[in-house]
């Protein structure tokens, strides 16, 4: 037994490792000559343990070995300081240099063989071990735990780690959070190191780790952060991916469940069920109506548990107040329990006898398993399974019917009662948790009967007793005679009712692995003996010579033998005779828990009798068990071994049963006949025999496709014989084997398991041999099939070879060196016929010739060598590369294939826009010239070109109209020179948003200031440039907005003005050379000399104004100059004004001149249409090309339109809109003024198209042309009564079309008002008449000014976009964030509107406001819309017939709001998010309130309103749309 001690250590030792499986063992030990299986490895570590090792069941059923040494080496001894004589010591004494010291005669101990080691290693049974080996044992497990640190068992639940005494004091649960990922198993990647990397990219600082512990599956760690804010975060995405792996967070601290509770009824009579539908009534009028919740039955035998689960929170203190008024239904008392927030929950099977695997959990637990943090077998039936969080279990629930219909399952969340001090229950229960929760710490007790109370007694069968407890639960045991007192936390199973039936199921798993027998009337040497084997026997007398014996099977078996040998058989045991339906299998025989410790079963001892002849008969029902007499020779051994063994007659009966729906079946019985000892040992043999059957069972999906070859039973069964194992094999399914075996606790029959693998995992091999049969010739199949037959003949086919096929596939099992032979021969079989890929290298060009061209020639080819198995598809050449046949007519194929591929190809352009939407449109005509002849790729691009568009011969009127206007503007600021401008205005220097300003050096105020603005880095450099003398000097912008600052000198004389004029040009030019040479596009200037040296303004404006003139002509590049004038100079600021205007003019009179000379170029994309021609046959090529082009030619159409003298007055604006027009449809026009001509080539409808868009143009688009640029300072109105001499303004569209009546002399002009009503202008009269009313009308030029701030434009309408920079921009955003700050995103742009003519009629009648009211009332008020109703509005004005889109509350006109945050809701974002929103002048003039009936105001009032912020507006020139916001 040392000698097996010391071996199995050698093994942990040579492996370096901590946790072995007994298999692993017991291999490694038959490796090294140790014949010795696993079950000795196990019995034998089993008795190092406590002492040395661990044992555990893993899911795979092996069971786990782990060192875990009880002793320890004494380091105090080492370093000197044990005082074993003042305080006992409980350590090993060692010597440091232990195995290796050199000191002769050395003081210290070497050895275990005397004094306080030999006391340790005898007290732990360790004392035949050899004392080296046991040190590195304790030093292996040591140094383990110095790099690994202590790990405990994953078992201990959340509440054990939060409530553990040792923590520090300060620990704060509020900061703790769990973490749980992979065990090293499965993510070696992983560990606590990189936990604590990850969180600390996340800025999370651990404080310290309270608990680490581990099992198979998952390692578990509990984290106390440093704030508690960091929980929250985390548990906010509580999994983290890293490196594949989840990691997986949730809060240590256990919270309050806000939605749900428990409900506990005490059942005492069964008969008297609880009404579930009273249950529900009773739950409903506790929550209330309108509550969804769910109920789940956690019922056990003597108690009623309902949970109750809410879809939402629920107030507590509400319910227990409904609880309180009835605490009773059906006469029986009702606990009502507020509950933690539950996430784990139990999982068994409904088959009670069924065991629960780790496998079994990955498949139940498949559709939530990312959201599960560690699961673990709490036993052998029962699984706990522990969530993210309460809501991934409680989601889980919702959906779990299905679950538990598909694998046979229940279950069972467990629960957990919340404390409350404010809330004392009177029912003596309410203390106690719902049997599937976890008990706080308390003390449960069992009584034992006596035949346990003797096993528990035994010093060795104690010890077990104790492992088993506090593996299996946790906690400890003490034992007091027959009672048995447990200490610790109560794991949850599902099968126990409460806590005393939980310890009573482990004891009972724990007894039921001995053997019990009363012997009678034994002697003193039977004492004697069972003394001497005390070690394995627990024994009392009961009375007189009559014993209690207890032991393990096979221990028993050995001790009957020597107490009883075969020669002397006169010893009385107390037996009873079985039943005819006895069981055999005693350990299935449950036991009912709650009598297991309690209620002590009667003894039923027979009295003293002489021996008495009897018979009995033990009957074989079940399939397997009869399965056993077909091994060979087992009946015959059977029958020798009872008879030798017990000295009875053996008769082994076989009839027929009749099954009504199986039919006829054989059953045996074994008939005994003897003295009545002899027979019922016997009896009690053949039953622990048939109770030790057992079933390996092999199957496709974990031993591989043999097990579906047919004759492999024959082979299996054979070779059993061979070796003369008793085991049968036989198939189950046609998928599935069964072995059944004795095991080896039983010493006549029995064997062990491994023996069955070793043979077939060892000596047999599965080959399967993949080939198609649809790819097969006829000759390869006849030789498959034939050697396929050959192997049938053979003398060993069944014994040492088997074969089957399926589809595609032909498995061959048998032994290994037979197998791989045959394997061999299919193989060479196979590669001489079977096709096999060639290679060949075909182009795009050739794989789609062969597609669209050549297929009629490839199918001729592929059918040719179709019945050799070839491939020779067109699919596999395109997505393989290669075609597949026999080697030898690889060649032959090759050669056909290239030969149908040697093509040719040809490329042309054709340049023709109609033919491309042909193509486009009708792509099947295209290919329709070419079928058959070749293959045709065709590529369509874009070149874009330039399309010159001749002179107007006409001046456009707008421009005319333009200039015209201009020169009655006085007061414009800004004029263009070239693609230059000149700007006047007044401001800040520093402010300005320009790459150059300019300074004049020698003004000494003007020169600070700007220094002083800049900041340090301007002066420094500024100062180190007056050093080196430069004359003018350039730095940088510093603070400034600028880009750089210019520093130029400048002296002037009054009394010298030729000089003045040289000297002010100079440093004009000056400053615009260093712009033009520096690449600037932007110049800002001051005045100089109008301030203490008092020059006259309008001199110094001429000269400067001239000079700048004079540079931007002189250079044809870009350049804007801008002269900022000081606000408090307004005189200045005239002067400047006055004289630019007068450059104004002579520009304007010369621009239609320079507008002549101008040309004109639009991009025009033409379609290129590039066609490739690809085949096999030129003149088939030239064919199709000239197919094509004439195609092409028959897209192209051309006329020309003569004699169009309209042309000569269309303006240039005209012009360019034609040609875009023409282009966009792909049609080129050409305009000839010389031969009033135009011609149009492309698509005979776009062509067409382009004619009719001529004609209109000649009408419609003149005539609106001409109307818009006559009535832009003209403006016509009408008496709003007769001779009232008040006015109002005609409709914005109406005024241009009267004012072109009015132009082209007509005598009068009919048209329809606002109102509906038909009128009639007569212009000799100036009248307006609507049946009998007549009403005067006038006509006014406008000589309004336009806004200052407006910018010169040739347009009637332009949009300026205003930079943020600008005061403009500020006041129109502070009036905007007045109601709308924090409601929007950003601001996108803020636009000027300049459209001249509708402020011109706006002005008007602002204009007629000031006549009629002595305070004009002009807001500035919001007008919300989406985008394209914004547009419409700049082009249009306010146009009332789109009143009542939104409501006409006040009345049916145009509305306005004083807060921009009303209008938001009416500007509608766009696709992109975008919204618009007006700031318009809106003139109120008298108001009153309004209604939904009002079309225009009441007699007398302008606009109506809500009274507060809401006004409307009825005439078109009411309000002015001064700019548009656009945000998001």
């Amino acid at each position: 037994m040392a000698n097996l001690s010391d071996n199995i250590i050698k093994v942990f030792l040579t492996k370096q490792s901590l946790a072995l499986k007994d298999s692993d063992i017991s291999l490694s030990l038959v490796a090294q000559g140790v014949q010795c299986y696993k079950e000795e490895v196990r019995r034998h570590v089993q008795s190092l343990s406590p002492a040395l090792f661990q044992l555990s069941i893993n899911k795979d059923n092996t069971t786990g070995i782990r060192v875990d040494p009880a002793i320890d080496i004494c380091d105090n001894f080492l370093a000197g300081r044990c005082h074993n004589t003042v305080k006992k010591c409980d350590k090993l004494h060692l010597c440091r240099e232990f195995g290796h010291c050199k000191i002769p005669k050395c003081r210290f101990p070497h050895d275990f063989n005397h004094g306080q080691n030999l006391r340790i290693v005898q007290q732990m049974n360790c004392a035949d071990i050899n004392c080296e080996l046991l040190v590195k044992l304790i030093q292996l497990k040591k140094s383990s735990e110095r790099k690994f640190g202590s790990i405990e068992s994953l078992s201990k639940t959340r509440n054990s780690i939060v409530d553990n005494r040792d923590l520090s004091k300060e620990a704060d649960i509020n900061k703790q959070i769990d973490v749980s990922f992979p065990s090293i198993l499965f993510a070696k990647q992983i560990d606590m190191e990189i936990v604590e990397m990850i969180l600390c990219q996340k800025n999370i600082q651990i404080e310290k780790k309270i608990k680490e512990c581990e099992n198979e599956y998952f390692r578990r760690t509990t984290l106390q952060l440093e704030e508690k804010c960091d929980v929250d975060e985390l548990l906010a995405t509580p999994i983290l991916t890293h490196d594949h792996v989840d990691l997986k967070f949730k809060r240590t601290k256990q919270l309050t469940d806000r939605t749900c509770f428990v409900l506990k009824i005490l059942v005492n009579d069964q008969q008297n069920k609880v009404d579930e539908n009273r249950v529900k009534l009773y739950i409903s009028l506790l929550i209330g109506n309108g509550i969804f919740h769910r109920i789940f039955n956690l019922s056990v035998l003597d108690e009623k548990v309902y949970l109750v689960q809410c879809n939402n929170d629920i107030d507590f203190d509400r319910i227990r107040q409904q609880y309180e008024t009835r605490r009773q239904l059906q006469g029986r008392d009702v606990t009502l329990m507020q509950i933690h927030e539950y996430d784990t929950a139990s999982v068994y099977y409904i088959d009670e006898h069924k065991t629960m695997k780790y496998d079994d959990l990955e498949k139940i637990l498949q559709s939530v398993r990312k959201y599960v943090f560690t699961f673990q077998l709490v036993n052998e039936y029962c699984a706990e399974v522990e969530f993210i969080n309460s809501g991934a279990l409680k989601e889980w629930m919702s959906v779990i019917e299905k679950v538990k219909d598909k694998y046979h399952i229940n279950v069972e969340p467990i629960i957990q009662e919340f404390v409350d001090g404010n809330y004392t229950e009177h029912s003596s229960s309410t203390t106690e948790n719902i049997p599937f929760s976890f008990d706080k710490q308390n003390l449960v007790s069992i009584t034992l009967r006596s035949d346990w109370s003797m096993v528990a007694a035994h010093p060795v069968f104690q010890l077990e007793y104790k492992d088993y407890i506090r593996m299996q639960l946790g906690g400890e045991i003490n034992i007091n005679q027959n009672e048995v007192t447990y200490t610790g936390d109560l794991p949850r199973l599902p099968r126990a009712s409460n806590n005393t039936a939980i310890l009573a199921n482990k004891t009972n798993n724990f007894m039921q692995t001995f053997k019990y027998q009363k012997l009678r009337d034994l002697k003193p040497h039977h004492v004697n003996i069972l003394r001497a084997n005390s070690n394995i026997v627990a024994f009392s007398c009961t009375e007189r010579n009559d014993y209690m014996i207890a032991a393990k099977p096979q221990d028993l078996f050995e001790l009957r033998g020597k107490l009883f040998p075969k020669t002397n058989q006169n010893f009385q045991a107390e037996r009873r005779n079985p039943p005819r339906n006895y069981q055999p299998d005693n350990r299935s025989l449950p036991v009912p828990l709650m009598q297991l410790g309690i209620v002590e079963p009667p003894s039923s001892t027979l009295p003293v009798a002489k021996p008495a002849s009897t018979s009995s008969i033990f009957p074989l029902t079940k399939a397997e068990e009869m399965n056993m007499f077909l091994i060979n020779k087992f009946e015959e051994r059977l029958q020798e071994h009872l008879k030798g063994t017990y000295n009875v007659n053996i008769i082994i009966e076989r009839h027929a049963v009749n099954d009504k729906v199986k039919g006829e079946k054989t059953r045996i019985r074994i008939k005994l006949s003897g003295e009545m000892n002899d027979v019922d040992s016997a009896l009690n043999d053949l039953s622990n025999l048939f109770s030790s059957l057992r079933t390996r069972e092999f199957n496709d999906q974990t031993d591989g496709n043999w097990t579906k070859i047919e004759e492999v039973v024959d082979l299996i069964q054979h070779h059993f014989a061979l070796i003369n194992l008793r085991a049968i094999c036989q198939r189950i399914s046609p998928t599935r084997l069964h072995v059944y075996f004795f095991d080896v606790t039983n010493p006549q029959f029995g064997i062990d398991e491994q023996k069955i693998d070793d043979i077939i995992n060892n000596q047999f091999s599965l080959a399967t041999i993949i080939h198609n049969q649809q790819l097969a010739s006829v000759k390869f199949i006849k030789e498959w099939t034939d050697l396929e037959e050959k192997i049938r003949k053979q003398d060993n086919y069944k014994k040492d070879i088997c074969f089957s096929r399926e589809t595609d596939s032909f498995y061959l099992f048998g032994l290994t060196k037979l197998v791989k032979e045959l394997r061999q021969a299919f193989e060479q079989l196979k590669n001489k016929y079977i096709p096999q890929a060639c290679k060949i290298n075909l182009s795009d060009k050739q794989l789609n010739f062969l597609r669209y061209v050549a297929k009629t020639n490839l199918n001729k080819i592929e059918r040719q060598y179709k019945g050799d198995g070839c491939d020779i598809s067109l699919t596999r050449l395109q997505q393989h590369g290669h075609f597949l046949a026999p080697v030898d007519m690889h060649s032959r194929i090759k050669d056909a294939l290239e030969a149908l591929v040697q093509i040719t190809e040809t490329k042309f352009e054709i340049r023709n826009n109609g033919f491309a939407t042909l193509i486009n449109q009708e792509p099947k005509h295209l290919f329709s010239l070419v079928k058959a002849k070749c293959y045709l790729v065709q590529n369509v691009r874009t070149q874009r070109s330039h399309i010159s568009v001749p002179k107007a011969q006409a001046a456009d009127p707008e421009v005319v109209a333009q200039a015209s206007q201009n020169i009655r503007n006085a007061n414009a600021t800004s004029i263009d020179i070239g693609k230059s401008t000149i700007t006047i205005a007044s401001g800040d220097l520093t402010a300005q948003n320009v790459d150059v300003v300019v300074v004049c050096s020698t003004s000494e105020i003007l020169c600070r200031a700007i220094i002083t603005a800049a900041g340090p880095q301007v002066k420094a450099e500024y100062s180190a440039l007056q050093a080196d003398g430069q004359q003018h000097k350039a730095t940088s912008n510093g603070l400034l907005p600028c880009k750089k600052i210019l520093f130029i000198p400048w002296r002037g004389d009054q009394s010298d003005l030729p000089s003045l004029k040289k000297t002010l040009g100079k440093f004009v030019s000056t400053a615009i050379k260093y712009a033009f040479e520096n690449g600037h596009t932007s110049l800002a200037f001051p005045s100089v000399g109008c301030g203490k040296l008092g020059f006259d303004p309008s001199t110094i404006a001429q000269h400067m104004i001239d000079e700048t003139e004079a540079q931007l002509i002189s250079n044809k590049s870009t350049l804007n100059v801008s002269f900022i004038l000081v606000r408090e100079q307004q005189n200045v600021y005239d002067a400047f004004v006055k004289y630019l205007n007068t450059i104004q003019r002579s520009v304007i009179q010369q621009s239609p001149k320079s507008n002549t000379n101008q040309h004109l170029k639009i991009p025009y994309d033409e379609k290129i249409i590039e066609i490739t021609l690809i085949g096999s046959n030129n003149n088939q090529l030239d064919q199709c090309k000239n197919d094509i082009l004439e195609l092409a030619n028959s897209c192209l159409f051309k006329t020309r339109l003569t004699d169009k003298q309209d042309m000569m007055d269309w303006s240039q604006n005209t012009i360019n809109t034609y040609y875009d027009h023409c282009l966009t449809q792909h049609v080129v026009p050409t305009l000839n003024f010389n031969t009033l001509s135009i011609e149009l080539v492309g698509p005979k409808d776009a062509v067409r198209e382009a004619e009719k868009h001529f004609y209109e143009l000649t009408t419609e688009t003149l005539k609106e042309a001409r109307i818009h640029a006559i009535s832009r300072g003209i403006i016509w109105s009408v008496e709003v009564t007769p001779n009232s001499d008040t006015w109002e303004q005609y409709s914005f569209k109406l005024n241009g079309l009267i004012e072109d009546a009015y132009l082209k002399k007509l005598v009068h002009y009919d048209f329809v008002n606002d109102k509906q009503e038909r009128c009639r202008i007569v212009f000799s009269k100036l009248e307006e008449s609507h049946g009998t009313d007549v009403r005067r009308i006038r006509r006014k030029v406008v000589d309004s000014l336009l806004p200052d701030t407006w910018e010169p434009s040739d347009q009637n309408c332009k949009r300026v976009v205003l930079q943020s920079s600008s005061k403009e921009y500020q006041d129109v955003l502070q009036q905007f964030n007045a109601t709308m700050r924090g409601q929007y995103a950003q601001i996108i742009r803020i636009e000027r509107i300049q459209n001249e003519r509708w402020f011109k009629q706006y002005a008007a009648h602002r204009d007629d406001f000031k006549q009629r009211y002595k305070t004009l009332d002009e807001r500035s008020l919001f007008h919300g819309c989406d985008g394209t109703a914004a547009n419409q509005i700049v082009q249009e004005c306010f146009n009332r017939a789109f009143a009542g889109v939104h409501g006409v509350v006040y009345g049916c006109g145009v509305y306005f709001h004083s807060h921009a945050s009303y209008s938001h809701s009416y500007a509608k974002p766009d696709g992109s998010g975008q919204r618009t929103m007006f700031i318009a002048r809106v003139l109120i003039g008298k108001t009153c309130r309004g209604n939904q009936g009002m079309k225009t105001p009441p007699s007398g009032h302008d606009t109506t309103t809500d009274g507060q912020h809401i006004f409307v507006v009825y005439h078109d020139a009411g309000a002015y749309a001064d700019h548009l916001i656009t945000y998001q």
